[in-house]
């Protein structure tokens, strides 16, 4: 159903209107104290009262956080509140509400004025448009978010996907929008993480796929034309190929855990610090094909921290520049086939040795107010120093005994 984010949005003001004027219940008339009870109604239904009328997603603890709220007003049996619940949508937006209605001191609005303003919001018309399939839904969806907003290449691949597996198997249209709503949860709500992992999938991805669209580089511009024909090819193939890369993805963002990918969590969380996101085209495709490259867990981890140090040295230098990196990457992995073990790590160190700037230019940075031009690296340089002199003072008292 489209619209659920503005349904919880209501709802949300409406806990916040029931709250503050709970707050004031003695000083209310018996008239007024009527409309407290139709607002709890507005949020709970009357033969149930833990089922609450609106349902959010269960994806990023939506609706945890939701039962949270209302258990904090008491419409509902006591809830604890999950962990973080303070610094996601849910509450922030309950708080938001809550403190425009409230005010402070002399600016505390009048339960009148409260009231008079939950007149009009519920005044609001809701629309109900049904349609026949998921297909039309997606293809409503489309027309009448173009009125507005424009979609995002995501919302778009998003759209298309559903409604070609609607058409091919209409009875398991649920499941497969399960299976995307597992892959928007390793990806994470930033929706400049979810364009960027599928970019990269494609730059990752690029030679197998070029037999289906033949694209140089998959750019913002043209990723909808891109996942176009991989998902008219074949839809299924690609949720499967983007849901089990997103999985692995979601490591990268240390959203999830893979116990085979243990050795590389601290070179990741440095790679991610030194801002080496561009690079995460070539780890996608060597974490991915890691059984036929033959790559163990020392191999990983020697790769991503020299990746780490070429970007201490590219970032501080911009040399290669930017529009660069993508391209090299992808060079790097066209150049690993009948590669194997150790001549990979040794294949991306040659590559990746070739392009960044000479050691008299990195020299002259570091000597000059790096901490002014560059505070990113300056930092992660100061703190991985501090880190090793840290792992050397408690390497000496063991060996000393102490």
């Amino acid at each position: 159903m489209d619209g659920q984010q503005r349904l919880t949005t209501l709802s949300l003001l409406f806990a916040a209107v029931y709250q503050t004027l709970k707050e004031k219940k003695e000083e209310m008339n018996e008239e007024q104290s009527v409309e407290l009870i139709n607002l709890k109604r507005k949020l709970v239904l009357r033969s149930h009262e833990d089922q609450f009328r609106v349902l959010p997603q269960i994806q990023n603890n939506n609706q945890n956080d939701y039962r949270a709220v209302l258990s904090e007003i008491g419409v509902i049996s006591p809830f604890a509140v999950p962990l973080n619940a303070g610094n996601r949508r849910i509450f922030r937006a309950y708080r938001y509400f809550k403190a425009r209605l409230s005010g402070d001191g002399s600016n505390a609005r009048p339960i009148t004025e409260t009231l008079e303003f939950l007149e009009r919001v519920t005044q609001a018309s809701l629309v109900k448009i049904e349609v026949a399939s998921h297909a039309d839904a997606y293809t409503l969806f489309e027309s009448l978010n173009n009125r507005g907003m424009p979609l995002t290449s995501v919302d778009l691949i998003k759209n298309k996907l559903l409604a070609h597996l609607e058409r091919a198997e209409s009875g398991k249209v649920d499941y497969y929008f399960g299976r995307w709503s597992n892959l928007m949860d390793y990806l994470g709500d930033d929706y400049a993480v979810q364009e960027r992992f599928f970019r990269q999938y494609y730059n990752a991805f690029r030679d197998p796929l070029k037999t289906i669209v033949n694209v140089p580089v998959a750019t913002r511009s043209n990723l909808m034309k891109i996942f176009e024909k991989l998902i008219n090819h074949d839809s299924k193939g690609c949720l499967d190929g983007i849901e089990s890369a997103g999985r692995l993805y979601s490591v990268f963002l240390d959203r999830t855990e893979d116990e085979s990918l243990g050795s590389i969590d601290k070179p990741l969380i440095d790679l991610e610090r030194i801002q080496g996101l561009p690079s995460y085209v070539l780890l996608l495709y060597l974490v991915t094909h890691r059984g036929t490259l033959s790559l163990n867990d020392q191999h990983l981890a020697d790769i991503v921290n020299f990746i780490v140090r070429f970007f201490v040295r590219r970032n501080l230098t911009d040399t290669p520049p930017t529009r660069d990196l993508t391209r090299l990457f992808m060079a790097i992995i066209e150049s690993l086939i009948s590669k194997n073990g150790e001549e990979v790590g040794d294949l991306v160190k040659t590559q990746l040795r070739k392009v960044p700037a000479a050691d008299e230019e990195f020299k002259h940075k570091l000597d000059g107010p790096i901490y002014e031009e560059n505070y990113g690296v300056t930092r992660f340089v100061l703190t991985s120093l501090a880190e090793q002199g840290m792992t050397r003072v408690v390497r000496g008292l063991v060996e000393n005994g102490k």
